[in-house]
């Protein structure tokens, strides 16, 4: 027989089940974050009680504690399961719950990478409320994104207009090669070029580059210009860089540089 999951999962348990299932990671900080509490409220708890009937699971020892890292909390299989047994989840793939075996296992730097992410989204967020948040697994679900899609796609609507402002969102941090950065930037021109988005019949999104060092800024200013120059659609594409310095402390507003013009500082909102 099978069991109704929402007879044994409280509202507030699916809520934290679904932030998990969308970020893949997640700390007991960014959750209560997402979801407007307290970090010190009884998210602890139900987070506890979740791992105690096996449906999330955390990664968690002494190095990391000695790192100052936060406890990291992912669906396992059981979790992914549950959900996908509710209506509003029924569309995770079996594929997604397959691949979810690997996440007890993988590296640190993807988990570190990826509340990253979720932080910065976070931050996004709180700024701009009309933002909305598509992370991979959101994408996953759309066969106009890239198959090597962004960390995030965003969508902010603003004012009275109709058509939302649309982001492609990626987190560079200190320890990704060079290399790989310029594939990125060249992988999303030559998507756009070929006509990879033509399908949503809409405009292209802008690519925002966030960097964890004004090193690496400065360097990403310079390549992003050369690569882009490779390719006829200078007037087509364009690219925002800030830094993780930046969207902390100045509250996510006037923070992007455009490779244009880098002279100038703008918010989300006048891209």
């Amino acid at each position: 027989m099978k069991v109704d999951n929402r007879s044994v999962l409280r509202q507030g348990q699916i809520e934290i089940l679904g932030l998990l299932y969308k970020y893949r990671f997640g700390s007991r900080q960014l959750i209560a974050e997402s979801l407007k509490v307290k970090a010190g409220s009884n998210i602890y708890e139900k987070l506890n009680v979740l791992i105690k009937h096996g449906f999330i699971a955390k990664r968690y020892d002494k190095s990391l504690r000695l790192q100052g890292l936060p406890a990291a909390y992912y669906l396992t299989p059981k979790g992914l399961k549950t959900l996908q047994s509710l209506d509003a989840w029924n569309y995770i793939t079996e594929a997604t719950i397959r691949s979810s075996y690997r996440d007890k296992n993988i590296s640190q730097s993807f988990i570190n990478h990826t509340l990253d992410v979720y932080s910065c989204t976070n931050i996004l967020v709180k700024t701009y409320p009309t933002l909305k948040v598509f992370m991979r697994r959101d994408m996953s679900r759309y066969s106009y994104f890239p198959n090597n899609p962004p960390d995030v796609f965003l969508s902010l609507k603003t004012g009275e207009e109709t058509t939302p402002k649309r982001f492609f969102f990626d987190f560079i941090s200190e320890t990704t090669p060079r290399a790989a950065i310029n594939h990125r930037i060249a992988q999303y021109i030559k998507f756009f070029d070929e006509g990879g988005w033509n399908e949503t019949n809409s405009e292209l999104p802008k690519l925002l580059f966030l960097v964890e060092t004004i090193a690496i800024k400065k360097r990403l200013l310079k390549a992003a210009r050369a690569i882009r120059n490779q390719f006829d659609v200078e007037d087509d594409i364009e690219i925002y860089i800030t830094t993780a310095n930046d969207i902390e402390h100045a509250g996510a507003n006037r923070i992007w540089i455009s490779i244009d013009d880098p002279d100038s500082v703008l918010s989300l909102d006048d891209l």
